[in-house]
């Protein structure tokens, strides 16, 4: 099945596109992990004015398209966390639309909530003590209870994240593909040989596979489609990650090298709402109880 965004609908998608282009959202990432959050807020703020915060509850096949741009473009924040509260509780909607930042977490299987010492709300209340996480922007609140609307809560963050990993594995991908054309190794561009041709098409299609997925469940709200595409989507991203990596070589892990900030924020955002065998265990008890 193929799924086409309507020519509006890339046209909001390019817009934050464009916006995330022009601010650097890996140098706000690498400014973010140091303990600066200013340029990141900006980018949040810059995407609020532009709308797509007011996405959240009415438009989520725009949301997603344009949470896909925020994961290429490794934009630091509580994205999904934020967007998914807002969906479950419209009031919040207005505030999100000001440029507020709303987090939240739904234990056990999301038992953090990211970024609350920066975030004006904590829903419900995060502990006051952090804990480490795999991306050095996305520091995690432990939480005591439940949000209300946990359940809608839980399956928006949870497409949302698969569509910003989307995002990051295409960018890790693209960067990939950008090096093996360069990269020369015994007189030729290591993109040509074969094995490494197999590698780069098999990331890619992962990714492809993995996107219609998400904009399903975008489209259907159904929890067994967003799990669908959840599992799809970390698979993919880690599949386009670790295969950037290895093409790279050791350069890859160096905090300097921008692959090095997608790569962690893939590591990290894996698991986060559900690892893909939750998901895959979640999508068969669905199927099995229509």
């Amino acid at each position: 099945m193929r799924f086409a965004l309507t020519e509006e609908q890339r046209d909001f998608r390019d817009a934050v596109d464009s916006l995330l282009r022009d601010a650097n959202g890996v140098a706000a990432a690498r400014a973010w992990a140091a303990g600066d959050t200013k340029p990141g807020l900006e980018i949040w703020r810059g995407l609020a004015a532009i709308g797509m915060h007011s996405l959240a509850g009415e438009y989520p096949v725009e949301l997603c398209a344009a949470v896909e741009r925020v994961g290429y473009h490794a934009a630091p924040g509580p994205y999904p966390e934020s967007l998914a509260f807002a969906t479950a509780h419209p009031p919040a909607r207005e505030q999100l639309a000001a440029g507020l930042i709303a987090t939240t977490a739904v234990p056990p299987i999301a038992p953090y909530a990211p970024n609350a010492d920066i975030a004006d709300n904590c829903f419900p209340p995060g502990d006051p003590q952090p804990v480490a996480s795999l991306d050095p922007t996305r520091s995690l609140f432990p939480v005591a209870g439940l949000p209300p609307h946990a359940d809608l809560v839980f399956d928006t963050a949870a497409l949302l994240t698969a569509a910003q990993l989307l995002g990051l594995g295409r960018a890790a991908l693209d960067m990939t593909v950008g090096y093996a054309k360069q990269r020369v190794q015994y007189g030729h561009a290591i993109g040509e040989y074969q094995a490494v041709k197999h590698r780069l098409a098999d990331a890619h299609t992962g990714l492809e596979f993995a996107r219609p997925l998400v904009f399903a469940a975008a489209l259907s709200a159904d929890p067994g489609d967003v799990s669908a595409a959840k599992a799809a989507a970390s698979d993919a991203a880690y599949r386009s990650a670790r295969a950037a990596l290895q093409l790279h070589g050791a350069i890859g892990y160096t905090d300097e090298y921008d692959l090095s900030v997608y790569f962690k924020k893939i590591r990290a955002l894996h698991s986060a709402w559900g690892s893909p065998s939750f998901h895959r265990d979640r999508l068969l008890r669905h199927i099995g109880d229509l």
